[in-house]
């Protein structure tokens, strides 16, 4: 089990921790005239565990003070990467010493990396060229090039500023070149050599205003990069039960961003700021936020995301809790392989309330790759492109309560794949009660090498309730049954205990009526499986929907 403390796999730190009183007192996000440093790197630390490397041979080395080195001229492509991919507009600096490029080397800063292969680039090349361009594929377009000295063992400090369709790019100071290009609307910051070696140093990504325009300030005069790794006060928000109330994994128990500042977005760029990072926050949503052409939106620890009054919307995407982005993803092998769980430390304690998700374009709420201590509570869900509430590569600890599914598919996910015990088993202890279950079709939750506590959930399915695959198991009690093809849909190692005080009507189980089968053909309960390791009053299962309120019902009261 990993117990390392939750700084995540970059240092970065979120624009919107600069905020502003609105008229009516409301927190909100504010973007001065004034440049905010958003992220900084001098490397005195001695690491870059906190980059993501893809090729070359880098290391810390130390030419005057400590800089990224990267040594290897025999590699075509060697990047390393850092911040959010969902940053737009922003300034990124850095002093950069080509120490040998070769024929046809160069060594480049990069911005707006929104893939291993798409991003703006600004090049020392040899030839005393500079160039400002923008790759896509295997497409390079020189945006513009100027002339001038590039001398190996020379510092030069390089800067891409990116502010919607335009780019600029300067170095020392001086424009290369200003251009329009829509071929990266957001993404990471990068550091590159191709067939090259060369130093990197005094990294700084800046927000807001014009960016830096001049060189970078020396290491006498650091830009202070405030910690991204505060774990919050111990314990649990109020009306919290099951599973992500236990203590595991250096945690003890979930309370979001209690103890943190209370900001306010109506925006995709303000929420994106806003949850990005890890230090404690209470993100209030206000309003319908549509996607900006993103399918998933990822989401720091130490987070409450609540929605303000009855109408917070999300719309077109879905939060991503998962410490592995797609840079991870497209350029680190396979999704969070379970041999590297260690190299990258996980999402935590992270609270999502009081939303409506419609049309989400992939998950509306995903949560993987050893993510740990997540409460999903009081939201409705329609119909997304995939599921719903996904729980999945190796995560832990999750309470899922107090939702509407309303005509959803694949609406709670346990468990990735039959083929995933390797990563899962072990892990994926998930508690869901007082669920609506208004007319979704699978998966009400569908398990495989998890643990889920399944009670008091309201259900009016169209196929089956519970999903059994291999390794899973399920603890079932006061659950009230109206309407189902089967309780139970056996894919694979059956395991469940289903309790006396499960309620569930013989008439409204269609697959009976229809083809005459006994109860043991829709209800495969083997008594196998153990209680959940904490205490909780279940009641008694209801012929209503949870009477608390299952769904978004205005429950914007912070927990």
């Amino acid at each position: 089990m990993d117990t390392r403390s939750p700084s995540r796999r970059r240092r970065w730190w979120s624009a919107g921790a600069a905020v502003a009183l609105a008229a009516a007192g409301a927190v909100v996000f504010a973007q001065t005239a004034n440049a905010v440093t958003a992220f900084s790197a001098d490397f005195e630390d001695g690491s870059i565990s906190g980059w993501s490397k893809s090729g070359g041979t880098w290391a810390v080395t130390t030419d005057g003070s400590r800089v990224a080195n990267q040594a290897n001229t025999g590699s075509e492509n060697a990047r390393l990467f850092n911040a959010a991919n969902s940053l737009t507009d922003y300034t990124v600096q850095a002093r950069v010493k080509p120490l040998n490029l070769g024929s046809a080397g160069f060594a480049a800063l990069l911005a707006r990396a929104g893939s291993a292969t798409k991003y703006y680039r600004l090049a020392l090349l040899p030839g005393n060229r500079v160039q400002l361009q923008a790759v896509n594929g295997g497409t390079v377009t020189v945006l513009g090039s100027v002339s001038r000295t590039v001398a190996t063992g020379t510092w030069y400090t390089l800067a891409i500023e990116v502010s919607g369709s335009t780019v600029r790019g300067t170095v020392d100071g001086a424009t290369v070149a200003t251009a329009t290009s829509t071929v990266s609307a957001a993404g990471r910051i990068g550091l590159q050599t191709s067939y090259a070696a060369a130093s990197f140093d005094d990294v700084s990504v800046t927000t807001g205003g014009s960016g830096p325009t001049s060189p970078s300030p020396t290491k006498n005069s650091p830009t202070p990069t405030p910690t991204a790794s505060p774990t919050g006060t111990p314990g649990n928000s109020a009306g919290l039960t099951g599973f992500a109330t236990l203590t595991g994994y250096g945690r003890a128990g979930t309370n979001g961003g209690s103890g943190g500042p209370t900001v306010t977005v109506t925006t995709y760029a303000q929420l994106a700021a806003a949850v990005a990072d890890d230090a404690p926050r209470i993100v209030r949503v206000s309003g319908t936020i549509t996607g900006a052409g993103a399918d998933m939106l990822d989401v720091g620890s130490n987070k409450t995301i609540i929605g303000v009054g009855a109408t917070a919307t999300i719309s077109g995407f879905g939060f991503d809790v998962n410490g592995w982005g797609p840079d991870e993803v497209a350029w680190g092998g396979d999704l969070c392989d379970p041999a590297e769980k260690d190299s990258f430390t996980h999402v935590q304690n992270v609270i999502i309330r009081n939303l409506t998700f419609r049309s989400s374009a992939d998950d509306s709420v995903n949560v993987q790759c050893y993510s740990h201590h997540v409460w999903v509570d009081h939201n409705t869900f329609y119909p997304a492109y995939d599921g719903s509430v996904d729980v999945k590569r190796g995560s832990d600890l999750v309470t899922v309560s107090y939702n509407r599914f309303a005509g959803t598919d694949k609406s709670m996910l346990l468990g990735h794949s039959d083929g995933n015990g390797a990563q899962d088993t072990g892990y994926l202890h998930v508690t869901y009660h007082h669920n609506w279950l208004d007319g979704s079709n699978t998966r009400h939750p569908r398990v495989r090498f998890g643990y889920a506590h399944v009670y008091a959930n309201y259900v009016n399915v169209t196929d089956y309730f519970l999903g059994l695959g291999v390794g899973g198991q399920i603890y079932a009690e006061s659950n009230y049954v109206k309407g189902a093809k089967t309780i139970t849909q056996d894919f694979g190692d059956t395991r469940l205990t289903w309790t006396a005080s499960n309620f569930y009507d013989p008439a409204t189980i269609t697959r009976a009526n229809s083809s005459g089968n006994t109860q043991s053909d829709w209800l495969r309960a083997d008594g196998s499986v153990p209680p959940p390791p904490y205490s909780v009053a279940t009641g008694s299962a209801s012929a209503t929907p949870p009477a608390a309120g299952a769904g978004v019902a205005g429950a914007d009261t912070i927990p």
